[in-house]
């Protein structure tokens, strides 16, 4: 494009400097900052970086800093004359733009629905030419477009918003494109040329409006404006086909010049990598490819580690050794624009914010979420405190099991021995924590924890438990033994293990999904998941700690998050199945193993604390140094639940119903190959014959009965029913902050009746049928049920019910 009075190159125009902390390439994302330190944020950082372009527009690489790919056109920005270690401003933002080659010519094959690209832009007939304006949220722009069609009649529109596009004609020339900011005046013209981006002035020292003329237009340019309504400017304009996505990286020093690796597959399923080196970088990829993964490397250094932006200190993501982990984005389908701000020198660069471009806005991405994420991923975008206590998991791609959360589980009555543990010396430590009555002492432990939380700083002067752990606060006291300062170090635990890591993609680790290792099957006879560890396919995990550790938070998580309900059913029980350990880990390496184990055991049982009924060690050698080893690692106040039964089938049968466990351990379902354990399984009828199903007194005469295994109800729960309410009564204030969401959530009749008589004149009815659980948890397809239609046959059952037999 060439704007009035100058002339910019044909591929990419230079662009000026990166905005302060929340200032994207799509511009300034603001995020808690006003306007005033915006502005002295980025004349602060404005700096001059020096850019030559060869003749195609491209930046000329140089000597030893090139990027690489067996099949691209590949170009890099140049370095700036400063030294890379030298104290600087951050270079302007003039990316070095590539696309493979073969992506020019070729027609790309539809988008699919998991691409970004908005609807209207995925459905661009052939040929369609597509001018797009992608703003900061300073001000509300609008995109004036004047040009000639085909019939030579000159013809004029607009659009306004902060990101909105607009499709022209293929055969459309002489394009005049012009901005204005809504309640001010016209974008002016700047020196794009300058990282500065000086104001271009005319001889009576006036600012000019900004035009671009095309004589013929690229398929997709893309203009990228920020700055307040009196000084918003057009800082960088990108062409590109308008089957392109454009991913780069912007320096915030000259600290070290940077690498940005790119692998992704395209639309005919071959896998291809790029790479390009600079302080500032881009590249064009194929809307339609897929599984694209994204890394960095400091060139003269090593790769870049992943922290944690949500945290405003940025700390070191680590793995349970405390090793820094490397940073990878991955996205299941491409992205259509993001930007990665980079910083830091050579032994310690990281990305510090991550932005990307979705339909009329640009967000703060996650890590190595799903582009097409769904709102509940979206909430582990902001502060680790605001991080929900359950969920986390990425692109599961692959089908729940059709008996996931049948009704017998969600109507599940406990008993004393479920809700508090029953060992030897009677009543022990509680099991069930949630939807339920809570002890005087209870209440005061939680009191006391709050306390000491707002001594620490933590939660304001209340105190407030962070969200992540806010449900989960007794749990923790107790296994802390109700130690608050315990308590205050397990809570930062939590958030350094478990937060930090999540969300997990299912793509990342669905190899060690699918080995084996460790997996849920069916439930116990009181409802309770099942989950199997099986030793001798530790495979990679075995090495790889952190991936071990992956593994088992996205299982664990699987459980909290799709199988648990609250107040209900809030275990788990597990088998460790050491066959034929001797033969796969050698004698050698015993010891690292049993380390490995005890360090991701003991971590997970703290961030997970309170879940595990009772575990059974299956098919334990006859060695005495494993033995040994084994009772070494049982903490003297969890042996009372765990065994090592001689005869593990003759001790699991009786606990499961025969089609709920694998014949290897006693029961009657096919024992699973390593390839068979992901997507999880589950079975109907887990209580077998200590319930059935009865009609309702409240049965109204269009309800219809269903056998209670027939049909899983995890599509109609939401995260809410999962998550549930910690029933603390300490303070008026606290109470008051879960009894409106108790009321209306599904109790069991003993929480029921206990909430009955906290509100006095208020009866809280339970919930022991179906009509009445879809009515509270899913009020649309109550709704639906009422008025049941042959299409909506009524999958739920409403009116079943489960009793004691």
């Amino acid at each position: 494009p060439t704007a009035a009075g100058a002339s910019l190159p044909a591929a990419v125009s230079p662009a000026a400097a990166p905005g302060p902390t929340g200032s994207t390439l799509l511009g300034a994302h603001v995020d808690k900052i006003d306007c005033q330190t915006l502005a002295s944020e980025i004349v602060a950082r404005a700096a001059r970086a020096a850019r030559q372009l060869d003749d195609e527009g491209f930046a000329r690489p140089l000597d030893g800093i090139t990027a690489r790919s067996p099949a691209t056109k590949s170009t890099t920005a140049d370095l700036p004359a400063e030294s890379p270690g030298a104290e600087t401003p951050p270079p302007a933002v003039a990316f070095a733009l590539s696309r493979p080659s073969s992506q020019l010519s070729a027609q790309a094959p539809p988008v699919r629905a998991a691409s970004l690209l908005s609807s209207s832009i995925a459905s661009l007939a052939a040929g369609q030419l597509v001018l797009e304006m992608s703003g900061d949220f300073l001000c509300v722009r609008t995109m004036h477009v004047t040009y000639t069609g085909p019939d030579g009649t000159r013809q004029s529109c607009s659009r306004t918003g902060y990101n909105r596009h607009l499709a022209l004609p293929s055969a459309a020339v002489d394009v005049e494109v012009s901005f204005s900011v809504v309640g001010g005046g016209a974008v002016c013209r700047v020196d794009r040329s300058d990282p500065q981006l000086p104001w271009v002035k005319n001889a009576g020292g006036q600012c000019e409006p900004e035009t671009f003329v095309f004589a013929r237009l690229s398929k997709h340019v893309q203009f990228f404006l920020r700055g307040p309504s009196l000084h918003s400017k057009v800082w960088l304009v990108d062409e590109r086909e308008n089957t392109e996505s454009l991913l780069g990286f912007v320096s915030q020093d000259f600290q070290c010049v940077r690498t940005m690796h790119v692998a992704y597959t395209d639309a005919q399923g071959e896998r291809h990598a790029w790479s390009g080196s600079g302080y500032n970088v881009g590249c064009h990829l194929p809307s339609t490819c897929s599984d694209v993964e994204v890394t960095f490397v400091a060139v003269g250094g090593t790769s870049l580690k992943k922290v944690d932006r949500r945290d405003p200190s940025v700390p070191w993501v680590k793995n349970i050794q405390g090793h820094r982990l490397r940073e990878r984005f991955v996205y299941a389908s491409c992205p259509r624009c993001v930007q990665y701000t980079v910083r830091g020198p050579s032994l310690h660069a990281y990305v510090s914010h991550v932005f990307e471009q979705r339909d009329e806005a640009d967000i703060l991405a996650s890590p190595s979420a799903d582009p097409g994420a769904s709102a509940e991923l979206l909430l582990f975008d902001g502060p680790p405190d605001a991080v929900p206590a359950i969920g986390g998991l990425a692109d599961i791609r692959e089908s729940h099991s059709e008996f996931l959360l049948p009704t017998e589980v969600v109507l599940f009555e406990p008993g004393e021995a479920e809700i508090f543990y029953q060992g030897p010396r009677g009543r022990g430590p509680r099991q069930i924590f949630l939807n339920t009555p809570l002890s005087e002492q209870e209440c005061a432990a939680l009191r006391d924890l709050r306390r000491r939380l707002a001594q620490r700083g933590v939660g304001g002067e209340g105190g407030a438990v962070p969200r992540f752990a806010a449900v989960h606060a007794l749990r923790i006291l107790q296994a802390c033994k109700f130690n608050t300062g315990k308590a205050a170090d397990l809570i930062q635990m939590c958030a350094r293990e478990r937060v930090r890591r999540l969300p997990i993609s299912e793509r990342e680790i669905l190899p060690q999904l699918r080995s084996g290792f460790i997996y849920w099957h069916g439930r116990d006879r009181m409802c309770r998941p099942c989950l199997v560890i099986r030793a001798e396919r530790l495979g990679v995990c075995a090495s790889d700690t952190e991936k071990a550790v992956q593994t088992m938070i996205f299982t664990l998580e699987y459980a909290v998050r799709y199988c648990m309900v609250p107040g209900r059913v809030e275990n788990w029980v597990v088998i460790v199945d050491l066959d034929n350990l001797m033969r796969t880990v050698s004698m050698f390496r015993l010891r690292s193993y049993i380390s490995m184990a005890v360090a991701v055991g003991n971590t997970l049982e703290k961030v997970y604390c309170g879940r595990m009924a009772w575990l059974k060690i299956a098919n334990m050698p006859r060695s005495t140094v494993v033995s040994k080893a084994v009772n070494g690692i049982i903490p003297a106040e969890k042996k009372n639940k765990i065994s090592c039964p001689r005869d593990a089938a003759g001790e699991l049968g009786p606990l499961f119903e025969p089609n709920q466990l694998e014949r290897r351990y006693g029961g009657a379902a096919p024992d699973l190959a390593p390839e068979e354990t992901y997507p999880f399984q589950f079975f109907p009828n887990a209580r077998g014959a200590n319930a059935r199903l009865v009609d309702a007194d409240d049965m109204d005469a269009s309800s219809r009965l269903q056998d209670a295994g027939d049909q899983s109800l995890h599509e109609s729960a939401t995260m809410a029913f999962h998550e549930g309410t910690l029933w603390d009564e300490s303070t008026p204030e606290i109470r008051d902050q879960w009894l409106e969401q108790a009321k209306g959530s599904s109790l069991t009749a003993a929480a029921a009746e206990s909430l009955s008589q906290m509100l006095g004149s208020e009866t809280v009815r339970p919930c022991r049928n179906l009509s009445r659980w879809v009515e509270l948890v899913n009020p649309l397809v109550a709704s639906q049920c009422c008025h049941p239609t042959p299409e909506l046959a009524s999958p739920l059952a409403p009116g079943a019910e489960l009793v004691e037999g």
